[in-house]
């Protein structure tokens, strides 16, 4: 069983997370988040570099490769993970996607409205001139 400090990266003191802070270990077996890795990272043309804040060991990998294709996941650090936490995640995604698709959904009804309003002033003087009255 890890103690709670394991289960955060000693560079940004965040938790790990099973969405964006994900584990991940270096070659020399040292865990940190997937973005500190990030910005911890250096190309160095077709190679991807990567020097340990704790022991300052190299880890290279193919330019070519993201860095979650590259580096591992700790799993020992990932079975700790709160599965709770993703849960909640879901459900806040969730709540972000049906906003997201109301917002889009009575946008496209004002629009449909401005779209039938401009037809019906259209079609009227269409009407109007047809009787002879051209105030359009």
């Amino acid at each position: 069983m890890l103690c709670d400090e394991d289960l955060e990266c000693i560079v940004c003191c965040h938790q790990y997370t099973r969405s964006d802070r994900i584990p991940r270990i270096l070659h020399c077996k040292h865990t940190f988040c997937a973005p500190c890795l990030g910005r911890l990272c250096k190309m160095d043309g077709v190679i991807r570099t990567i020097t340990c804040p704790m022991c300052r060991w190299i880890t290279c990998t193919r330019a070519s490769l993201a860095l979650p294709g590259a580096l591992w996941v700790n799993t020992e650090i990932w079975d700790q993970i709160p599965k709770v936490q993703q849960v909640k995640q879901d459900v806040t995604e969730d709540l972000k996607d049906a906003k997201a698709q109301l917002l889009k959904s009575s946008l496209s009804f004002s629009g449909q409205s401005v779209f039938k309003s401009t037809l019906q002033k259209v079609f009227s003087c269409v009407l109007l001139q047809g009787q002879g009255m051209t105030d359009c």
